[in-house]
């Protein structure tokens, strides 16, 4: 057997793992083997991998008589290995408020949710001086999913690029989502920013350009 087939196999058995906690919840040990009809050595050995990568975790789980025994269910971070379906239901609420409330009405919604946005963002820029606004506000956004990374140019100014659009879907259909984000931007980091494109629109990432705003004298 090749070493790409093991290497298959194991997989398999983690995710037939997780699959069982999924749902059955939280099992033990014994429980799992039997499940998978393995050994418990081999469960154990697949549920450290499925710890050390933060999908999994355990508790001592006390009965009246007996030994205490431990029981294993998937965390949070395990969440992101099953289907959702957050797109679509976005759309279909949008779409409903639409009907409901006009564009007008939609648009009020959408930049409610960017002033609260800017809010959030604000607070962590506040007192910063331009570069560390510049790179706070990259970690902030990429750890929501845009995969955002930055370059400084010879001008001082910034590229900003953003290889993922957790919103593309949606922003395809509402194309103000776009023009929030950029405003997001704007107030949140009080610089000019230009967006040179976007992946709405079929390029391969969205891209702004950030520019720090001269102080007036006097």
């Amino acid at each position: 057997m090749s070493v790409a087939n093991v290497e298959n196999i194991l997989k398999e058995s983690r995710s037939a793992i997780i699959d069982l906690l999924k749902t059955k919840g939280a099992l033990t040990v014994e429980q799992l083997a039997a499940a998978l009809d393995v050994s418990k050595v081999c469960v154990r050995r697949h549920l450290s991998l499925l710890e050390s990568d933060g999908l999994i975790e355990y508790e001592q789980e006390h009965r009246d008589r007996g030994r205490p025994r431990f029981v294993y269910r998937l965390t949070e971070k395990a969440s992101c290995l099953f289907p959702r379906n957050y797109d679509e239901f976005a759309q279909a609420v949008l779409a409903q408020v639409q009907r409901e409330f006009g564009e007008e009405g939609l648009q009020r919604v959408l930049q409610g949710r960017a002033d609260a946005l800017i809010e959030e963002l604000q607070t962590q820029l506040s007192d910063l001086s331009f570069d560390e606004r510049i790179k706070t506000l990259t970690k902030a956004i990429s750890e929501k999913g845009y995969q955002a990374e930055t370059r400084k140019l010879k001008d001082g100014s910034y590229r900003l690029r953003q290889r993922n659009c957790p919103t593309e879907k949606i922003a395809a259909v509402h194309p103000h989502v776009c023009e929030q984000e950029l405003r997001v931007y704007q107030e949140a980091l009080g610089c000019e920013v230009i967006r040179d494109c976007r992946i709405t629109e079929g390029a391969t990432m969205c891209e702004f350009h950030i520019v720090q705003l001269q102080k007036r004298n006097g």
